[in-house]
């Protein structure tokens, strides 16, 4: 056998065994065997599964550099990751007990496996996941190692060497910390709920339902990808994998609907990267933040909930406008799959679906055992639609799946898991939110604005995950320090981790969509930004009045900001897309936006301001003056408008 193969076979039995301990360490099979597991046992077993198959899948590339002497080099590392993860896991509470290290020869030991462990961490992370986390970890290592000899904020403590990497690579304020073993016990079976969904039929329903519903309106074609997207995002919760996964089918029918490659890819990349802010499920960094927060998933999801269905009106809504302004016609009738067919022929995977969402909101149940129960609905469900497609070598590919899906949220995971250890073991994590606070003086405004750029440059080139774990330990207690509601605060920095995958001038999930769209990547990423462009103002408004959350809110008032919400992104739509019922110039874009933002702004926005309370009905009546200039200037002879030049 070729070492090729070897790699391929060991990379496909390691993954394999990633979502069959997740499952297990879920269902705590440990204490019901009557063996008692910690925590961190599991997680450290889990990921060192997943390096090690990360690094045997490495070794399986084709064109990999250096040949067989670099699939070697895989191997290597694979058996140093199982090893120094195997060990520290079976010798977990030993190594606590005598500080990560010990004494006399073990002391060397596990100073080497400890030291391998992160290396090759680091390593297949970098190769699968992209050079950025790998850079931030050797900076602030290197920050670790002469944090005491800084001025300023900056300053903090220096432990030595060798303990740092066993704190590192043991303790549960490092690597085995909350983000990974939230995505060790929760997001496993999600993943898995996701991968067994599109595997045995439900992708199907979402595409062929989108289609019927959407595609007898103008523009349909884009608007059946926005659905479709969403359902999926929201499922899978990685922008990326979702462009790929639904954008093969979507982005070929945008084109033949008449929209331009950079214009179908920017609707495919928005809509894929809105799913992880779109209950009822929503990317990993959701469950994380509920668990930094100490409250229940269904808490988080709720406060997302009305935000998203703004992002998504306003996402809506603009590609209406643009295909109106090229006055693209419906799909015809033969390209639209019937409603009524659909649901007959799909009917069983919205079993599962409504399952989940009772689960999770009704009875309140555990997330991670909400999507157990999913999953079985789902092999049931795939039972009654084809029962000859229900294989054991089905089942066995979608653990594969699976297992590969969730390489890139465990390694990135576990990479920030080593920043935030050294924040903490530092004191950078206090110090640097201090920091913040001074620099920004007594301005939220400036405080939001830093800190939301800060969330884009880290998310350029890393996964929401990471992001969002990074900017929960830099960045969220000076939000929370500097008066900001925390779940506004955490809300806000992983909108803005979630939005990094669409702006330039690394924008992950917009290059991707251009990749399968074949249109000029930067092109994409621009148009994409401007698509998604009331995502970037909704965060600073729920801030500004956490009634967008629908925490403690009346109903009346939770209906009103519905309404008025709902209103303004018509207008602000229509300020990006330049277009309502005509072209519009630049006088009316400016007034159609300010309204549209003022009838956006919840109340107490302006707490401060004598406008409080009036700044919606201020914002209708510009709004109204728009649609009235523009419904009497419509008739005049329009301007012939092509998909490019509509860019």
């Amino acid at each position: 056998m070729s070492l090729i193969s070897v790699c391929r076979v060991l990379s496909a039995v390691l993954l394999f065994c990633v979502p069959i301990l997740g499952i297990a360490f879920t269902l705590d099979l440990g204490s019901r065997l009557g063996v008692a597991i910690w925590r961190e046992q599991a997680t450290l077993a889990i990921l060192g599964f997943a390096v090690a198959g990360g690094a045997a899948q490495i070794g399986s590339r084709e064109g990999l550099r250096f040949g067989d002497a670099g699939r070697v080099a895989c191997l290597v590392m694979a058996a140093l990751a199982l090893l120094a993860c195997g060990r520290a896991a079976l010798e977990y509470e030993h190594l606590v007990a005598v500080g990560y290290l010990g004494f006399g020869p073990e002391y060397m030991i596990n100073l080497a496996l400890a030291a391998a462990g992160i290396a090759v961490l680091v390593v297949v992370t970098t190769i699968i996941s992209g050079w950025v986390l790998a850079i931030l970890a050797g900076v602030f290592f290197a920050y670790a190692m002469v944090a005491d000899q800084l001025p300023g904020f900056l300053g903090g403590q220096a432990p030595e060497f060798d303990f740092l990497l066993g704190y590192l690579f043991l303790d549960s304020s490092g690597i085995l910390g909350t983000a990974l073993s939230v995505v060790v016990s929760v997001v496993v079976p999600y993943v898995l709920l996701g991968t067994a969904l599109f595997k045995f039929g439900g992708g199907d329903l979402f595409i062929d339902l989108s289609l019927a519903t959407m595609g007898r309106f103008r523009g349909g074609s884009a608007k059946a990808s926005i659905v479709a997207s969403s359902l999926f995002g929201s499922v899978s919760g990685s922008a990326v994998a979702n462009v790929v996964t639904t954008g093969i089918v979507t982005i070929p029918l945008m084109r033949k609907g008449g929209f331009s490659r950079t214009q179908a890819g920017a609707v495919e990349a928005v809509a894929s990267t809105g799913g992880q802010l779109l209950p009822p499920v929503m990317g990993a960094a959701a469950f994380i933040m509920a668990d930094t927060l100490g409250v229940s998933y269904a808490e988080v999801a709720l406060a997302g909930l009305v935000p998203a269905l703004l992002f998504y009106l306003a996402v809506f809504l603009q590609v209406h406008l643009h295909a109106l302004k090229l006055g693209l016609e419906p799909l015809p009738r033969a390209e639209r799959p019937s409603v009524r067919r659909t649901l007959r022929t799909y009917w069983m995977f919205l079993i599962p679906i409504f399952l989940l969402i009772y689960l999770l909101f009704f009875e309140r149940m555990r997330p991670e055992l909400a999507a157990l129960w999913s999953i079985c609905g789902v092999l049931l469900a795939g039972v009654v639609y084809n029962p000859r497609q229900m294989t054991l070598g089905a089942m066995l590919d979608m653990l594969l799946s699976t297992g590969r899906a969730l390489l890139d949220v465990l390694t990135v995971t576990a990479v920030a898991g080593l920043i935030i250890g050294i924040l903490s073991i530092t004191g950078l994590s206090f110090s640097l939110g201090l920091g913040i606070l001074e620099a920004s003086g007594s301005s939220i405004a400036l405080l939001l604005l830093a800190s939301a750029i800060t969330a884009i440059i880290f998310g350029m080139g890393m996964p929401t995950t990471a992001v969002y774990v990074l900017l929960a330990a830099l960045i969220a207690p000076a939000l929370t320090r500097g008066g900001i509601d925390p779940m506004a605060a955490h809300l806000f920095l992983l909108y803005f981790g979630v939005l990094s995958m669409i702006t330039p001038p690394v924008c992950l999930a917009a290059f991707a969509a251009a990749s399968v769209a074949r249109a000029p990547l930067m092109r994409t990423g621009w148009q994409s930004a401007k698509l998604g462009a009331v995502a970037f103002v909704v965060p600073f408004l729920f801030v500004a009045s956490p009634v967008l959350l629908m925490q403690d809110a009346p109903l009346g008032t939770t209906i009103r900001t519905l309404g008025t919400g709902g209103l303004g992104c018509i207008f602000f739509a229509a300020a990006v897309e330049g277009y309502l019922m005509r072209p519009l110039g630049a006088g009316l874009r400016l007034l159609a936006a300010a309204g549209g933002l003022m009838m956006l702004a919840p109340d107490g926005a302006l707490t401060h301001s004598a406008w409080a309370g009036n700044l919606d009905w201020i914002g209708l009546a510009i709004c109204v003056a728009v649609a009235a200039m523009a419904v009497a200037t419509r008739h005049r002879e329009p301007v012939a408008v092509t998909p490019e030049a509509a860019e």
